[in-house]
């Protein structure tokens, strides 16, 4: 007679368990930042009877690092519904479900945007010392429209308790919130009594960005050139840094002025490689400057394969123009 296991009895009732080498081997995978190997691992011990929390997580996460919003969003709703005082899996859900509302439709935005503030109000609530969760749901209070829950007061509220965990992260949510509002005043009063704003790239990255929108150009190149000069150790810092280095690509193609220095920009961006999500257009960025130095053989070097690869359909109409 076939020998039945423990957990073959599991999947027979639809429950699945997740034994501490199958963590530890995600775990591992996640910190190699290799979530696509973590949700094949994961995906086969999961169905639509799974009833561990753990593993709708966890495949749940891999899938939002994968930017499956929606496949994460749906693994993550189960997980908390199963274990809803998980401060981590709330947070994970609340990413999902924000990273879902900027894809939907504008009837279902509403919804996901929702689902993401309680999420990580309840994050905040289950483990109000975890910075990471104060600094999501401040973020989602200075960012998120009136109707979804957006709320000035309320992130700087939340600004000023961040703060005193961790000044660094406090001041920066502060000054988003403050630029946001067009509070440009109090802004720059907050940077010029701050010695550790000065060294980020941050302060100067969201001048630019204010510039860049009023469609003062050259005035935003020079404070995306500051923002790009400042080196940082953190992730959040360096991204900083290299959108910034994008940007400044960006508006000396729309100021028509300097195309070297944002080529060497550019270049820079490109070959960083950490955010790949924006390397299509920074290409283009690229060739649209080449061109203005006359060098059109270089251009069309980049956007013919750029052509035939990228999935933007408006970067393809671009491209057409100029080819």
């Amino acid at each position: 007679m076939k020998q039945v296991t423990f957990t073959a009895l599991l999947l027979s009732f639809g429950l699945t368990a997740a034994p501490a080498d199958l963590q530890q081997q995600v775990t591992d995978l996640w910190q190699q930042q290799d979530f696509a190997a973590a949700k094949v691992l994961l995906a086969d011990n999961v169905n639509r009877k799974t009833s561990d929390a753990w593993l709708l997580a966890a495949l749940g996460r891999s899938e939002l690092e994968l930017g499956q919003a929606d496949a994460a969003e749906e693994l993550l709703a189960r997980a908390v519904k199963i274990e809803a005082d998980n401060a981590r899996y709330q947070f994970w859900y609340g990413r999902a479900s924000c990273d879902s509302a900027q894809q939907a439709s504008m009837f279902s935005a509403l919804g996901y945007a929702k689902r993401c503030r309680k999420a990580f109000e309840q994050a905040v609530s289950l483990a109000p010392a975890d910075t990471g969760y104060l600094k999501a749901l401040g973020k989602y209070y200075a960012q998120a429209p009136g109707i979804a829950g957006g709320d000035k007061e309320q992130a700087l509220a939340i600004a000023a308790r961040l703060e005193q965990q961790d000044p660094l992260q406090g001041q920066l949510l502060q000054l988003e919130v403050l630029f946001s509002a067009e509070d440009t005043a109090t802004a720059e009063k907050l940077i010029e009594n701050s010695a550790v704003l000065q060294s980020r790239p941050e302060p100067y990255f969201m001048r630019g960005v204010g510039l860049a929108q009023n469609r003062d150009y050259q005035a935003a190149m020079l404070e995306f050139s500051k923002a790009s000069e400042k080196q940082v150790a953190d992730e959040e810092g360096q991204r900083n840094r290299l959108l910034a280095l994008y940007q400044l690509g960006r508006a000396s193609v729309l100021a028509k002025t300097e195309p070297q220095q944002g080529i060497d920009a550019l270049n820079e961006f490109l070959a960083d490689g950490r955010m790949a999500d924006f390397n299509d257009w920074a290409q283009f960025r690229l060739s649209q400057l080449y061109l203005a130095q006359d060098q059109r053989a270089r251009a069309e070097a980049i956007l013919t394969p750029l052509l035939a690869s990228t999935a933007d359909d408006n970067l393809k109409s671009e491209i057409k123009k100029i080819l």
